[in-house]
């Protein structure tokens, strides 16, 4: 469990680092930066000390820590899924209506 633990904690620091690299080229705005650091230093808090969520394994009858982790995953997963097929929508509606105006307005000038 050491070896797995050790492979978490190397992942969460690493992607704390890459957050602070997006962070600092604007890429993130504060709260972004700051949600997705708590959400790395979650992790690493949970990796570290899996018996803090104790009452959570057994409000929902999971019996290792590990095992909430990657439900908790999945379902994150896709959450943000979700939220990018709707902003892809979004963006290809407007990119559409964008070109259909500049194509009529093209066709009106000539």
């Amino acid at each position: 469990m050491i070896g797995m633990q050790m492979v978490a904690i190397i992942f969460a620091l690493w992607m704390i680092y890459f957050s602070y690299l997006h962070y600092r080229r604007g890429e993130f705005s504060k709260v972004e930066f700051t949600l997705w650091e708590a959400l790395w230093v979650g992790l690493i808090f949970v990796v570290i000390f899996p018996v803090s969520v104790k009452f959570i394994l057994q409000a929902f009858s999971i019996t290792r820590t590990f095992d909430l982790v990657v439900i908790v995953g999945v379902v994150v997963l896709f959450g943000v899924t979700f939220r990018n097929y709707v902003i892809v929508k979004r963006i290809e509606r407007k990119l559409e209506n964008s070109v259909r105006n500049d194509s009529l307005k093209n066709l009106h000038d000539k």
